[in-house]
C-alpha cells in the first residue's frame, strides 16, 4: 500500500471551511462513503477547534492538520503550531484545562466518531485513527453476492432450457 501524506494549516476558526474542503477532497479521492465521510469531517473539525480554543489567542492560532493512509487507516494529525516547546502540563492539568473550556462535549464526539484517538497531554496536538480497510471487505462481499446471484440465474436458465 501507498503510503499519502498532505497537510494544510488554518488560521482560527475563521478557515474552518479550509478544513472541510482539505477532508472533502481526500475522501473523494480514497472513495469513502458519505456517512463515513460525515464522522471523519466532524471529528476533525471538532478537534480543530478545541485545540484553537486552548489556544491563548483564538483568532490567529494556527493549527497544522496533516494526513496519512497506511495500513492502519486513515490518521489525521492535529497540532498547534506554536506548540514545540515541551509542556509541563500532566494529566490532571489537561483535564482541569478540558473542564475550564467545557470541551467534554466535543471530546465525547470525536471519541464517538473515531477508531482511535491519542491527545497529547500538554493539550497542543491530537491524533485521530479511521479504520477505512473493512470498507474493502464489504466492496468485495457484496460483489461475491452480486457473482453468485449471476450464477444462480444462469443455472436457472439451464435447468429450464433442459426441462423444456
Amino acid at each position: 500500500m501507498r503510503r499519502e501524506n498532505k497537510q494544510i494549516t488554518i488560521k482560527g476558526t475563521k478557515e474552518m471551511s479550509k478544513l472541510e474542503r482539505f477532508i472533502e477532497e481526500i475522501c473523494d479521492f480514497h472513495n469513502i462513503n458519505n456517512e463515513y465521510f460525515g464522522n471523519i469531517l466532524l471529528a476533525t473539525t471538532e478537534s480543530a477547534q478545541i485545540l484553537i480554543s486552548l489556544n491563548e489567542n483564538q483568532d490567529t492560532g494556527k493549527v497544522n492538520i496533516s494526513y496519512e493512509i497506511n495500513k492502519k487507516g486513515l490518521i489525521f494529525h492535529l497540532k498547534l503550531a506554536n506548540s514545540n516547546q515541551a509542556s509541563e502540563k500532566n494529566e490532571d492539568l489537561l483535564e482541569t484545562e478540558i473542564r475550564k473550556h467545557k470541551l467534554s462535549k466535543q471530546i465525547f464526539i470525536i471519541k464517538a466518531l473515531t477508531d482511535e484517538i491519542t491527545i497529547a497531554l500538554d493539550g497542543k496536538s491530537i491524533q485521530l485513527i479511521f479504520y477505512v480497510s473493512s470498507m474493502n471487505y464489504e466492496k468485495s462481499l457484496t460483489r461475491i453476492k452480486k457473482l453468485k446471484e449471476y450464477f444462480e440465474k444462469g443455472l436457472a436458465i439451464k435447468q429450464r432450457e433442459k426441462n423444456a
